[in-house]
């Protein structure tokens, strides 16, 4: 997998944890089941993204309490200053000074389709270049 590219969602979520983090659940019911399967249930994520799976270890989510000032939150992000800044200011020309919500995916491959639709009740602000290789 290219980890070259870092695709990041922001906003506010204001359903419980649980349910915020059922969207990401992968199904792990019954280990003998294969992704291919009809029965698989895909996770919400997944279906949005156009995939069956996603590396549990390329994701980030989080989501706080409080609504928070969007640079707490994209800190988290393996990118560099420039890129943070351009994030920052993304963000910001969409009205998303104060958020509550993140989640980024580290694959350079899945196209995100739909730039307008809410994903998990956030905004898809693009896709980025890490600093994970420099």
């Amino acid at each position: 997998m290219d980890m070259s590219k870092v695709h990041v969602w922001v906003g506010i979520n204001n359903v419980d944890d649980e349910i915020f983090e059922k969207y990401f659940e992968l199904d792990y019911d019954d280990p003998d089941l294969d992704i291919d399967d009809p029965l698989y249930k895909v996770c919400r994520f997944c279906l949005d993204i156009n995939e069956k799976w996603y590396d549990e270890d390329c994701i980030g989510v989080y989501k706080e309490d409080n609504i928070v000032d969007v640079r707490v939150l994209l800190e988290e992000l393996s990118v560099s200053q420039e890129t943070l800044i351009e994030i920052q200011n993304i963000c910001e020309k969409k009205g998303l000074e104060n958020i509550n919500s993140m989640f980024f995916y580290i694959d350079s491959e899945i196209v995100v389709a739909d730039l307008n639709k809410l994903y998990n009740e956030l905004t898809y602000i693009g896709k980025f270049n890490t600093n994970l290789y420099q």
